[in-house]
């Protein structure tokens, strides 16, 4: 993926999830809905483990030597697993390794490039690894984030706004590479 790439799919994600926040009031019983959907759970979880998986598939030797299939099964079996044993708040863990699976790329499309502008990029992309790694440790803080920022309903257009405006940030540092 190219800084480019990286920067306007970020600025993408960011302004798919900012709008909803910020212009539909309905959208507190979708967001609350998705802490717990069984579907979403296999979505998210599902889909970032299979992408795991992939990316450990395709490691060299030097990496894990002989002992990669192994990992494969133990990383599968525990993924699987999961959906019998850990099914609560499932789909934010998901969503928490698919932000770290994406954040993988988006640093790595950064990595050694000249413009300082894509320092953009790699801050919000540090932030974006900082919430899914405190999220993916305690995934009930985002049922607490909802219950807050739908307190009032200007925190959640203010949210929403926010996200917009990192993406209109993304995009004008891209504007620079």
């Amino acid at each position: 993926m190219t800084l480019y790439q990286s920067t306007y799919l970020f600025a993408l994600l960011l302004v798919a999830i900012g709008i909803p926040f910020a212009f539909f009031a309905s959208f507190e019983k979708y967001a609350v809905a998705f802490l717990r959907s069984t579907k979403a759970s296999i979505i998210t979880f599902g889909g970032s483990g299979l992408w795991f998986l992939y990316i450990l598939s395709q490691l060299g030797e030097s990496d894990f030597g002989n002992i990669k299939g192994m990992l494969m099964a133990v990383f599968g079996g525990a993924g699987i697993l999961a959906f019998f044993y850990l099914n609560d708040f499932l789909s934010v863990r998901g969503l928490c390794v698919f932000a770290l699976l994406i954040s993988r790329e988006f640093l790595d499309s950064a990595f050694m490039q000249e413009p300082t502008s894509r320092l953009v990029l790699v801050s919000l992309t540090y932030i974006l690894v900082l919430v899914a790694l405190y999220l993916g440790a305690v995934p009930y803080r985002l049922r607490d984030f909802f219950s807050y920022i739908y307190e009032k309903p200007i925190r959640a257009r203010l949210f929403g706004i926010t996200l917009c405006g990192c993406s209109l940030a993304l995009i004008i540092s891209s504007l620079m590479y």
